[in-house]
C-alpha cells in the first residue's frame, strides 16, 4: 500500500498487458455470447430456416428436372447444366442470406427499439455487428456445402481438391460483399413495411440478368454487359470457375474478384454513413 509520500509510477506495457488481455477476452465473449443469440433466433424460425435451406435445394432439383441435365456453354466450356445451377444457386443463398434476410431483420429490429436498446447496453456496437456477420458466414457456408454435397451424389457435380480454397474464399467474400451492402440498404430503408419490396427490388432482377435462374446463354448480350457491373454476376463467376478448374485451368477469377471488393468497400462506406440504431421516425 502506498503513501501519500510515495512516488507512484506509470504504467509499463507489461504492466497494462494483462488488462489489455482481459479486455479482448471480454469483447471475445461478446462476439460469441451475440452469435449463440442470433444462431438460435434463426434454429427457432422454421419458416427461415425452410425459406434459407430448402429453397436452393428445392430450385436445383426443380431448376435440372426443367432444363435438363445436358451439357451447357459457359465461356467457350461445355459443363452440366446441375454443375452450373449448383454454383449459381450458391450464389443465390448467399444474397438471399446476407443481404435480403439481413435487411429486413436489421430493419424490423431496428423500428421496434431491439437495436436501440443493445445500443445502450455495455455492449460494443461492433460486437452486434460481429455477430450477425459470423453467423451469416456459417449459414451461407452451410447451404453452401449443403448443395455441393447434393450436386455431387444426386448429380455428379464435383470440385477438385486443388480448387476447393478458392472455391471457400468466393463465398466468404461474398458474404462479407453482401453483408456490408445489407447493412448500407438497411440505413436507406425508412420502414420495415418497405424493406421487403425494396430487397426484392434489387435482389430477383439482378439475378435473373446475372444468370442465377435462367442460363447465361440465354441473357441477351447488352443485359450481359450490364450486370457485370453489378455484384451478383461476379460471384457467379468466381464460385462456378472453381467447378470448371480442371487440368491447367485457373479457379481464381480477380476480375471478377476485384468488381466484388470494390462493391464491398462501397457497401462498408454506405453502411458507416447510414446506419442507423434508433427508428426512423426518432
Amino acid at each position: 500500500m502506498t503513501t501519500a509520500l510515495e512516488p507512484t509510477l506509470p504504467l509499463t506495457g507489461s504492466d497494462r498487458r494483462p488488462a489489455d488481455r482481459s479486455s479482448l477476452g471480454r469483447a471475445l465473449s461478446m462476439v460469441v455470447h451475440q452469435v449463440r443469440y442470433d444462431m438460435l433466433g434463426m434454429l427457432r424460425n422454421r419458416a427461415a430456416q425452410g425459406f434459407v435451406f430448402a429453397m436452393p435445394v428445392g430450385f436445383l432439383v426443380l431448376f435440372v428436372a426443367i432444363f435438363g441435365n445436358g451439357n451447357m456453354n459457359f465461356t467457350g466450356q461445355r459443363i452440366p447444366a446441375s454443375t452450373y445451377y449448383v454454383a449459381a444457386l450458391t450464389v443465390f443463398a448467399i444474397v438471399d442470406v446476407a443481404f435480403m434476410s439481413l435487411v429486413i431483420v436489421l430493419v424490423e429490429t431496428r423500428e421496434n427499439g431491439v437495436l436501440r436498446r443493445r445500443r445502450a447496453t455495455p455492449q460494443p456496437a461492433w460486437t452486434v455487428v460481429a455477430g450477425r456477420g459470423v453467423v451469416t458466414l456459417c449459414t451461407a457456408t452451410a447451404i453452401a456445402a449443403l448443395l455441393l454435397g447434393l450436386g455431387r451424389l444426386a448429380y455428379g457435380a464435383s470440385v477438385m481438391t486443388a480448387a476447393i480454397p478458392a472455391l471457400l474464399a468466393s463465398v466468404a467474400l461474398g458474404v462479407v460483399v453482401f453483408t456490408s451492402l445489407g447493412f448500407a440498404v438497411a440505413g436507406l430503408v425508412r420502414s420495415f413495411q418497405a424493406a421487403q419490396p425494396v430487397v426484392m427490388a434489387f435482389a430477383l432482377p439482378l439475378s435473373f440478368i446475372s444468370g442465377v435462374f435462367i442460363p447465361w446463354a440465354f441473357v441477351p448480350h447488352w443485359l450481359q454487359h450490364v450486370s457485370e457491373v453489378f455484384p451478383v454476376r461476379p460471384l457467379v463467376v468466381s464460385v462456378l470457375d472453381p467447378y470448371l478448374a480442371r487440368g491447367h485451368a485457373s479457379p481464381w477469377d480477380p476480375a471478377a474478384l476485384a468488381v466484388l471488393g470494390g462493391w464491398g468497400v462501397l457497401g462498408a462506406v454506405v453502411a458507416v454513413r447510414s446506419f442507423r440504431w434508433s427508428p426512423r421516425d426518432l
